[in-house]
């Protein structure tokens, strides 16, 4: 018996161990090799992670289109040289010829994507290596270690259109029913000659209940969670905000209260009883001017209030003395801090390219971009001579295609063949030219030595995150490429247009650090953020630049680490550096 009973414990044990194998590499989380051939191991993937977050979740998700085309499984449809070729210079991989790159850049609209030059090959790998483990984690579906959502979630549209037309469908048939119900009511009235249902008594007391209800529902609400209402701010100039907005509510508030009061106890006083005749009583000179002058001078005082404060705010006295340029694009935001002289060198959307996306007045790199122009309107033509046989070439592709490859097929031989395509080519090749007319004069003109100072060659440019140190004014200045879009910084209470062309500023003081913030919301994982509050397109939802505040030794010693953007390409000259210069035909 004891055999037979440890032999029983054996073949369980062996079962248990065969499950537990089994389930483990069933639901295995983790990727075991990569395309990039470097090895796998848990921080690189985390490095990725954050890679990804930073430089590609603005224009991309893993399972869906968004500005550009969902990346998972992105290493079995392409080589890890091809994709390290496209992160890296797409532009230059797309003038060579190849196909793969000519056809994402048209079917995503002849949309450039963002070249990352200033990223490592290590640091592509890592995020390769992340896309791949997010495949493997989503294709297992492991109730353990997961992979967190890189991006919304997708909504079935189907189901709320069905719930909203049976909504629509229920509203209509209730109010169908209330229709013939008073219809009915009011047609036995007629019949019987007397009134059965006392409307004007029931709307009446209607009308008090509806006050007592909802003045009370108010009033509880906001003594309950009026907390919510607005978190404390975490800037100096928000603190004053806050205050201007809270006397407003409370003004206001109180003429709400008695007006409200008023309105619906005198629908339920003079509502219609037998015996009782309306009193006429047309107009009363004083009470025009009392209920005229009263609220024209508390308004006139809120508004004299709020422009001495925004004067305040905008004439402080330590304004530009802590400048950081903020770079608004489609979808994304990139900042640049003075280097060790203070000063930001100028910048010109002109010289904006693919290796200075800010177009910071760098005098090498403004003669390289020269050439490159030139080349690109060279191109440019080529493609627009070529047009009467890309048109027939499209034409003799037509046969076979069906659905979606057929209409888009046929939309691009529209565009050929209604003059679309040669207009937008002939406005390229224009805008090209005097873009090129532009930088050469800026190189040639009397202020080419103090446009293209030493200033910039210093200066610290940022994808990720922006530091701030606490209890300083900051200026931010922002400039925007595209569209427009809004910055927003809820806790610090600003929020400015950035409009291409328009440069824009705000100031703020900073008064309370992330681990404060952190610790006062009990959330150890809370940040501040700027976010774009203005619909700007497909990658609206996730353009956002993180901001760390931080004590003044811990930003000191982060702005030491961060490295000068433009260090290989210092000037001899000390040029006086100016804010600006505008580059004319």
């Amino acid at each position: 018996m004891k055999f037979f009973t440890k032999g029983k414990a054996i073949i369980k044990l062996t079962l248990f161990l065969l499950l537990f194998s089994w389930l483990n590499s069933a639901f295995s989380t983790e990727l075991k090799e990569s395309i990039t051939g470097k090895p796998v191991d848990d921080a690189t993937i985390t490095a990725g992670k954050q890679l990804f977050e930073s430089k590609c979740m603005s224009c991309h998700s893993l399972n869906n289109k968004l500005v550009g085309p969902a990346l998972k499984d992105v290493q079995k449809r392409r080589s890890y040289d091809w994709l390290l070729n496209w992160i890296k210079d797409n532009e230059s991989l797309r003038k060579s010829g190849d196909k793969d790159a000519i056809a994402i850049f048209e079917e995503y609209n002849k949309l450039p994507m963002q070249s990352f030059k200033d990223l490592k090959d290590d640091e592509i790998a890592s995020i390769i290596m992340f896309i791949e483990n997010a495949g493997v984690t989503n294709a297992a579906a492991t109730p353990g270690k997961t992979t967190e959502s890189t991006e919304p979630v997708k909504v079935d549209k189907s189901t709320s259109n069905k719930i909203n037309w049976l909504i629509f469908i229920l509203v209509i048939v209730l109010l169908a029913i209330i229709i013939l119900l008073i219809n009915i009511t009011d047609r036995v009235n007629e019949l019987g000659g007397k009134e059965i249902v006392r409307w004007d008594r029931i709307n009446a007391f209607l009308l008090i209940a509806i006050l007592i209800l909802g003045m009370g529902a108010a009033f509880w609400e906001f003594f309950v969670h009026g907390k919510l209402i607005m978190s404390e701010p975490a800037s100096e100039y928000g603190r004053k905000t806050d205050r201007m907005f809270y006397i407003t509510l409370l003004l206001t508030g109180i003429v709400f209260v008695i007006t409200e009061i008023l309105l619906f106890w005198f629908a339920f006083k003079y509502r219609k009883r037998k015996g009782t005749k309306a009193y006429y009583y047309p107009h009363n000179n004083k009470l025009e001017v009392i209920w005229t002058l009263i609220p024209a001078v508390v308004l006139t005082s809120l508004v004299i209030s709020g422009l001495v404060t925004w004067r305040k705010i905008t004439n402080n006295p330590e304004r530009d003395k802590f400048n950081i340029e903020i770079f608004g694009y489609q979808f994304g935001w990139t900042a640049r801090y003075p280097g060790n002289d203070g000063k930001l060198g100028n910048s010109n959307w002109n010289l904006i390219s693919n290796d200075n996306l800010l177009g910071v007045a760098i005098k090498s790199k403004a003669t390289q971009l020269i050439p490159e122009l030139e080349n690109e309107v060279t191109d440019l033509e080529k493609e627009l001579n070529a047009l009467p046989n890309k048109l027939e070439e499209l034409k003799a592709e037509m046969g076979g295609l069906t659905g979606e490859d057929l209409k888009l097929k046929q939309s691009k031989i529209d565009e050929i063949e209604c003059g679309v395509a040669a207009s937008e080519l002939s406005k390229k090749i224009k805008n090209r030219k005097i873009q090129i007319q532009r930088i050469k004069k800026s190189l040639t003109n009397k202020n080419a030595d103090e446009f293209y100072n030493t200033a910039a060659n210093d200066d610290i440019i940022v994808n990720n995150e922006i530091h701030l140190p606490v209890n300083k004014t900051i200026t931010l200045k922002f400039r925007g490429r595209d569209v427009i879009h809004s910055a927003y910084m809820y806790y610090f209470r600003t929020q400015i247009n950035v409009v291409p062309g328009l440069p824009t500023e705000i100031v703020f003081k900073p008064i309370v650090t992330t681990n404060e913030q952190r610790k006062k919301l009990n959330k150890p994982d809370f940040d501040y953020y700027l976010i774009c509050a203005k619909i700007c397109g497909t990658g609206h939802f996730n353009m956002k630049l993180k901001i760390v505040v931080d004590t003044e030794e811990d930003y000191n010693k982060w702005i030491k680490s961060q490295p000068a953007s433009f260090a290989d390409i210092i000037q001899n000259s000390n040029n006086k550096n100016i804010n600006s210069l505008t580059f004319t035909n």
